[in-house]
């Protein structure tokens, strides 16, 4: 190692006030904020990276608040002394389903933007997290932004590079503050079709640059409609209790790439069904086996069976919420699995 070097070094993290210049690079295992659901956290080793940003997008109905919403209420019983700012773009944050999820409205900052441009609520997003109390942002959603350009031209007029220019000056400010003041973006994002593409397909709005600020990015797509069985149904039903939330990870710089789709099972009257969530996610590693109709219970390294034969997914779900004891073995026999990196 070079003593003038490291002489400079030790000026650099003076006067920059931090430690920004080191020797080589340590370990680091990102703390998480996990999802409800067994299936996802599963699929993301544990949930979505404080500290950094992940982009949730996906069409109309995917899941995407419902899943932030879902991070929001966890990240709430986590850090109960760190504040949440959920800027509404869209006005339409329904109190009644967030707080259906777990979601404590009375400790969260909401902007309901009137005639704000982007620029207007990015600026407010960037002082607020540097005010060193804000631990979670979340905008809902980038697609319902307009910039400051957008807003001046009338409706006929073209303009160019629209959302993508401000997005990208915010996300090279945003990160940087973020990680000065441990604070966690979450941005959700909408599909648009590729309307200059020859081949057609779609994308999200806000341009190249910002998908590179995104450390994770996950897609959310509708899934079959279920009963309150948790049973898939046609698509042409008319009253579901529910529906399963696809998910598929489009980049996950935090951990291996190697889990690529997920899923979870919504119920409209309940919110996640955490046990249906849990036994699938048990079922890949032999811990809930099923044979025709009947499912059973065991620990698949010693073997022993912790529940026999119970018939139909129904009333394996309703002995999983009745007992307690027996959730808590799954859970535990699913734990130390699902996070082997």
């Amino acid at each position: 190692m070079s003593l003038k070097i490291d002489t400079l070094m030790k000026e650099v993290n003076k006067k920059e006030k931090g430690e920004i210049f080191n020797h080589g690079l340590n370990t680091y295992d990102y703390d998480r904020i996990p999802f409800t659901s067994p299936k996802m956290n599963w699929c993301t080793y544990g949930g979505i990276p404080e500290g950094k940003i992940t982009e949730f997008s996906g069409k109309e109905h995917g899941g995407k608040t419902t899943s932030a919403l879902d991070i929001v209420a966890n990240y709430q019983n986590l850090h109960p002394d760190r504040d949440v700012l959920y800027v509404d773009a869209e006005n339409s944050l329904d109190a009644v389903w967030a707080t259906k999820l777990g979601v404590d409205l009375s400790k969260m900052y909401i902007v309901t933007p009137e005639t704000q441009s982007a620029e207007t609520l990015f600026d407010l997003i960037l002082e607020t997290i540097k005010t060193g109390d804000l631990g979670l942002w979340v905008l809902d959603s980038i697609g319902a932004l307009l910039s400051q350009d957008e807003w001046e031209k009338d409706m006929d007029e073209k303009t160019y590079a629209g959302i993508s220019k401000p997005l990208t000056r915010f996300g090279k400010e945003v990160e940087m503050l973020m990680n000065k003041y441990n604070c966690t973006g979450l941005a959700i994002n909408q599909m648009r079709d590729k309307l200059n593409s020859t081949f057609g397909g779609q994308t999200t709005p806000g341009g190249n640059a910002w998908r590179h600020f995104c450390m994770v990015r996950l897609e959310f797509s509708r899934g079959a409609f279920v009963d309150d069985k948790c049973n898939p149904l046609t698509r042409g039903v008319q009253n579901p209790a529910g529906n399963i939330v696809m998910m598929t990870m489009l980049k996950n710089k935090t951990c291996k790439p190697d889990r690529r789709t997920g899923q979870y099972t919504l119920n409209y009257n309940e919110g996640i069904n955490y046990a249906k969530d849990l036994m699938d996610c048990a079922m890949l590693y032999d811990i809930v086996r099923q044979s025709g109709a009947w499912f059973s219970v065991q620990n698949p390294e010693t073997g022993e069976i912790i529940q026999d034969k119970v018939q139909g997914q129904g009333k394996l779900l309703t002995l999983l919420e009745e007992d307690d004891t027996l959730l808590q073995r799954i859970e535990e026999l699913v734990d130390s699995y699902m996070y082997e990196k």
